[in-house]
């Protein structure tokens, strides 16, 4: 996908953030391949931290290591979650589609929330850290950091969308933005 595509992981605990170029945004498919070509080489650098991704059966739950549990997703996918609260808060937001997402929060008992830099278009942001959901669409929205510190840390790497979205719902310029002449 050449310079069309960004996946890439912004903090070493952080999972990789898919970015399209938005001339590739209206063509679905093209998106959706490189959903999946992120997710793949997400999957490779998993299995290279040695935390791989077993596929298991929901039907019985079987297929799973000690310490986690099969949800289902969908078109038929199903896939052990680690239901330990820190990796689940750190996998789902930026990994799981909707439909995993419901189903591990009823196999671990616990809540999805978006963390910073993650999306929250099938999650809600987590408000305890502080984070705002800055819409770009309906189809895109991210989970943004409002502090002071942080909102400028960041704003300097988003879209341009992403940056006027952000700004409005944080009241806040970013000013990475602005040049000075």
């Amino acid at each position: 996908f050449g310079s069309s595509c960004v996946c890439s992981a912004p903090r070493r605990s952080a999972p990789p953030r898919l970015k399209v170029h938005p001339a590739m945004a209206p063509t679905t498919r093209i998106a959706t391949l490189a959903v999946v070509a992120c997710l793949l080489g997400a999957l490779a650098e998993e299995r290279k931290m040695g935390r791989p991704v077993h596929r298991c059966n929901p039907e019985d739950g079987m297929g799973c290591p000690e310490g986690q549990e099969c949800a289902a997703g969908s078109h038929g996918w199903a896939q052990c979650v680690d239901c330990s609260p820190e990796q689940f808060a750190s996998d789902c937001p930026f990994w799981w589609d909707g439909a995993l997402i419901a189903s591990a929060e009823q196999r671990c008992d616990l809540k999805c929330v978006g963390q910073r830099g993650s999306q929250c278009v099938s999650v809600a942001c987590d408000e305890e850290l502080g984070l705002t959901c800055a819409r770009t669409s309906e189809s895109w929205g991210q989970c943004v950091d409002c502090s002071a510190e942080a909102f400028q840390e960041d704003c300097g790497h988003w879209s341009e969308e992403l940056v006027v979205a952000a700004e409005k719902e944080c009241s806040a310029t970013c000013h990475a933005r602005i040049r000075l002449l």
